[in-house]
């Protein structure tokens, strides 16, 4: 069955929304919307007004674009205080052998558990299932049982801030037809969980003015840290030294700065100040970003230093800081593990700061799976009923044209003869 969903994502820069259509076990992506906002300030939303006019911004020009209302999303939250609670949850079957309705109930026994007070869960993450002895991490199904137990990771967050986000799209007139981790939504997009089996993985989400670390290991997320830092000083180096505009000293930093011994005195970038043209070099911009780069990446490494001492590791990383390749390779050199930059393959979301808004779609289809509460952002019958017109109105179109071009001919023949 065909079904259309919604993903926002509400950041430091912009609101993103992301509407994909999922059908024959695949998604394709219909629409992205990305508007500017200066709403939240460290994960927290600061402006009302301003995030409100920008959610309300997206959806109007999807909801345009598509031909029907956008009712409800999928909220992407950030890592705020994230606490993980394992359980082991032992339930009966229903019928003899084992249902996706059975692990639903698992699901849905491992969501009355209390947490503390001041946390809300997020996610309910099925571990691993075991059914007469034998582990697995995927479902058995229909395996003959009369009991089986279930390991769920329950991903909390801070409570106040998820209500917050949640409060703000209602106020937008939109419903939450669920809420979703950033950090496990990005795992799940780039199979990261698959990967740290046999060993830790720290994956870091670096932006302009915050970067989120987390950590991945045995298949599970364990714990996240939020950072009020990131790359925007290393982004506003050329812009503060040379007087260039903001927006070409990122673009700069991002794709032209190079990490290497050696660097081409040719210029990569020219501009006039009114006095005399002037350019720049990869040298010169590679001095100029380093010194903001290496004390940011320090405190990367000095934070990240006790899992990269406790065994075999690796670092992924996705957000702005996946565009700078100068970021990445420094930061290899420094921490003296693999380092790796990810990027959705997908087409319409080649875009490292999507991955989490992409990502939430397979964490919300996989739990439908389980729990069978499937849901539409938008009215299918009322997308239906709109491509049933635009598929009339192009063949009425046709014909017309066809009928008018049989009296054309007519009339043509009639002025020959």
């Amino acid at each position: 069955m065909k079904q259309i969903y919604a993903a926002l994502q509400i950041s430091e820069e912009e609101v993103r929304l992301l509407v994909g259509e999922y059908f024959n076990t695949r998604f394709n992506i219909i629409k992205l919307e990305k508007v500017p906002c200066k709403g939240v300030t460290n994960f927290r939303i600061s402006d009302r007004d301003e995030v409100k006019r920008a959610v309300k911004e997206a959806c109007e020009n999807a909801s345009r674009m598509i031909g029907a209302r956008i009712e409800q999303v999928i909220l992407i939250l950030p890592s705020l205080k994230v606490k993980r609670y394992p359980l082991k949850v032992n339930m009966e079957t229903r019928s003899g052998y084992l249902t996706k309705e059975d692990a639903g109930d698992a699901i849905s026994e491992a969501l009355r558990s209390s947490v503390d007070r001041e946390l809300i869960i997020i996610n309910a993450v099925p571990i691993r299932y075991t059914v007469n002895g034998i582990s697995s991490r995927r479902l058995p199904e229909k395996e003959v049982c009369s009991t089986f137990s279930v390991d769920v990771d329950l991903l909390c967050g801070e409570k106040e801030a998820a209500y917050d986000y949640v409060e703000m799209v209602y106020e937008c007139g939109l419903k939450v037809m669920d809420i979703c981790l950033d950090s496990y939504a990005t795992g799940k997009e780039a199979a990261l969980f698959e990967q740290t089996l046999n060993q830790n993985m720290i994956l870091i989400d670096a932006g302009k003015s915050v970067t989120t670390l987390s950590l991945l290991s045995k298949g599970k997320l364990v714990s996240c840290e939020a950072l009020k830092e990131g790359l925007g000083k290393t982004f506003a180096a050329a812009a503060e030294k040379y007087g260039i505009p903001l927006s070409s000293s990122e673009r700069l930093a991002k794709y032209n700065c190079s990490y290497g011994k050696e660097y081409s005195q040719d210029a990569i970038f020219a501009w006039n100040n009114t006095r005399e043209n002037l350019t720049l070099n990869e040298g010169e911009l590679s001095a100029c970003v380093r010194p903001a780069l290496e004390e940011y990446i320090g405190k990367l490494v000095t934070t990240c230093q006790p899992i990269l001492d406790s065994g075999p590791a690796s670092i992924t990383v996705v957000g702005d800081g996946a565009e700078m390749d100068a970021f990445c390779r420094l930061l290899e050199e420094k921490s003296t593990v693999a380092v790796r930059a990810y990027f959705p393959e997908t087409i319409g979301v080649r875009d490292s700061n999507l991955t989490a808004l992409y990502g939430s779609f397979f964490v919300y289809r996989d739990m439908n799976e389980i729990r069978g509460n499937e849901k539409s952002s938008i009215d299918l019958y009322e997308l239906e009923n709109v491509i049933s017109r635009k598929t009339d109105d192009a063949e009425a179109e046709t014909l017309t044209s066809k009928i008018r071009s049989l009296f054309e001919m007519s009339r043509k023949k009639e002025e020959e003869e």
